[in-house]
């Protein structure tokens, strides 16, 4: 009797092992189908095959179209969805009323989203936000994510916290010159543009009117909380003949200056611009300034943010900025010809944590320049600050057959 239910256990045994093999031969099967049947649907339009076609310039029935319609604009790969769309129009009208250009920026209405007219091209877009949190919004009116347009004439700021719903808040315009490049602090707090002088004959101004060339400048612009509805330049520094070809901005906690009355504020505004005329020619002024020019903003960001004054007609003043530095490749480590700075990116370095900016050049590389520690006097010549601080290079000059400055040194030095 024992024997007999020893043997049926063992049967059952043998049927449940048998159960869990045909169990796993199934899924197999069945996972290795949907591999195929999912490989052979991303088969079906090899990259090869894809049909780009830009209706702006090649599709004749699209010729005359309109910027706010959204189906004339349709140059796109099949693996891509697109989930929203905004042609920038603030309120329908092209410029803003008088006494804000150049001031101040103006609230945005929604129902003007993608309907005519369209502003100008855009040349960058920058964007800041708590992305890890989801976007959310906080009471004190900081969190969010948002994104800042720069299209010629001015600069947009969306937000994006819903990307199927991305909403336009503010346009701030200047009749100036044209936006190249647009940076915000990671804070959401302050914006930096650059003028950039504009030859009409090779950079034709989308008017076809002179009247807004050789503005050369940075302005620096409060956006924070609710102002990024009406955002306000509070500061700006002209720097003719040729402005900047490209800056970025970051602010320093951690920074100690030696003037006491700077030393109270805990946060200090640095400014980086990248202008390429000091490195070609010399100025007239007799002083030669450095391509690389670092400023600093001064009177503490409380005393930056509009409407934080000692009266009410400081509230949208231009505040003072001061050269703090400088920087420009040695000659003798570049490979001749006219040095042209043409972008440089603030960046704080995730592991050794210190603050770098990276600068390209043609004819000289990438340099990499360490600003962590701003001197406490300033040194508008960059005699030694950031000039010292090199810490990497990466470059190939196009004459030299090997060594540091041959291909084998890092290629190519026009960055």
């Amino acid at each position: 009797m024992q024997k007999r239910r020893l043997s049926q256990d063992d049967r059952a045994t043998d049927k449940l092992v048998v159960l869990g093999l045909v169990s796993l031969l199934m899924v197999s099967v069945l996972s290795i189908t949907a591999y195929f049947v999912l490989d052979s649907d991303a088969e079906e339009m090899p990259i090869d095959e894809w049909e780009w076609v830009d209706p702006v310039i090649e599709n004749t029935e699209y010729f005359n179209h309109s910027h706010g319609d959204l189906l004339a604009h349709r140059l796109s790969t099949p693996n891509m969805q697109l989930i929203d769309y905004h042609n920038l129009n603030c309120d329908g009208n092209v410029k803003p009323p008088q006494e804000l250009d150049n001031t101040a920026g103006r609230p945005c209405s929604p129902e003007f989203k993608n309907v005519a007219p369209t502003p100008g091209d855009s040349s960058e877009i920058a964007i800041e936000g708590n992305f890890m949190e989801d976007c959310v919004k906080h009471p004190d009116g900081t969190g969010g994510c948002y994104a800042y347009v720069s299209s010629y004439n001015q600069f947009e700021i969306l937000d994006i916290s819903d990307p199927n719903n991305i909403v336009l808040l503010s346009t701030y315009y200047a009749e100036v010159a044209r936006m190249i490049d647009i940076k915000v602090t990671a804070d959401n707090n302050w914006v930096l543009v650059n003028h950039e002088l504009t030859n009409s004959e090779l950079d034709p101004i989308p008017n076809a009117d002179d009247a807004n060339s050789g503005a050369n400048r940075l302005d620096l612009i409060y956006v924070g909380g609710l102002y990024k509805n009406e955002p306000v330049k509070v500061a700006e520094w002209d720097n003719p003949p040729a402005g900047f070809h490209n800056q970025d901005v970051h602010v320093y906690c951690d920074w100690e200056p030696a003037n006491p009355v700077w030393a109270q504020d805990e946060c200090h505004l640095f400014l980086f611009g990248a202008d390429p005329y000091p490195e070609m020619a010399e100025g007239d002024s007799g002083t030669f300034y450095k391509g690389t020019q670092i400023f600093y903003v001064p009177l503490g960001l409380e005393g930056l943010i509009p409407g934080v004054s000692n009266s009410d007609e400081d509230a949208n003043t231009s505040r003072e900025i001061l050269r703090w530095g400088g920087y420009s490749p040695e000659v003798e480590t570049t490979c001749g010809g006219s040095l042209f700075n043409h972008d440089n990116v603030f960046h704080e370095h995730p592991i050794t944590g210190q603050k770098l900016l990276y600068i390209s050049y043609w004819d000289a590389g990438l340099r990499i320049v360490d600003v962590s520690n701003p001197p406490d006097v300033a040194d508008p010549l960059g005699l030694s600050w950031p000039q010292d601080n090199e810490v990497g290079r990466w470059l190939g000059c196009p004459s030299a057959d090997d060594g540091w400055y041959g291909p084998d040194g890092g290629g190519h030095a026009d960055m």
